[in-house]
């Protein structure tokens, strides 16, 4: 049996679509004396996913050992049971699910990357951007960071996560070195500038 890539995929606005409807709940949590919009209870249960996700794991399902690497707001207990009863409407709670015991919850995802792998998060916060570490054979995807890194895009993110995971298999690199290989092959770069990004304002 062929070796499979890991990948590991935040949740909020990388699955998620969380921050307009975390947005548009600032009000609301001022009236009901909260800090943030993301400490509402069960904010983060009914959510919808982002265009694509849905498809784009079922397609990735098939090149890579899948993990979802999370984090939770700690002000909200609600949230971390929220994040697995999403997981388990969209995608089942058996061994049929791509994230079936799969899942890490966590506020440091860099404690993560003890064995490889790539990331995709939309975010460099709570130790994503660690993940873009040569010495531990890691990378770091930037979710939607530009028009070409989405689910939806044509000759972007999906065809670069695919070709990464041929060049794995075929050429026996660790992640990090296929995925450096085939975006250079493509013309893509997988993250953008962390002196730049904008956080929403009620971050």
């Amino acid at each position: 049996m062929v070796k499979k890539p890991k990948l590991f995929l935040d949740m909020d606005n990388t699955l998620v679509d969380t921050l307009p409807i975390l947005t548009a709940a600032t009000e609301q949590a001022i009236e009901m004396g909260l800090e943030k919009p993301d400490q509402i209870p069960d904010i983060f249960r009914h959510l919808k996913p982002l265009p694509g996700a849905l498809n784009g794991i079922k397609t990735l399902s098939k090149y890579y050992d899948l993990y979802i690497l999370s984090t939770a707001p700690w002000f909200n207990a609600s949230s971390w049971s929220n994040k697995m009863e999403w997981l388990n409407e969209y995608f089942g709670n058996d061994a049929q699910s791509p994230f079936y015991k799969h899942v890490i919850m966590t506020h440091d995802k860099g404690l993560a990357r003890a064995e490889g792998g790539i990331l995709i998060d939309d975010r460099p916060y709570h130790g994503a951007a660690k993940w873009d570490d040569a010495s531990s054979g890691t990378a770091w995807i930037q979710y939607d960071y530009n028009k070409q890194m989405n689910w939806t895009a044509d000759n972007g993110l999906m065809q670069l996560l695919i070709q990464t995971a041929q060049i794995y298999q075929v050429q026996s690199l660790s992640e990090r070195e296929a995925l450096i290989k085939a975006s250079q092959a493509m013309n893509l770069s997988f993250h953008g500038s962390l002196e730049h990004f904008e956080k929403a304002n009620w971050e």
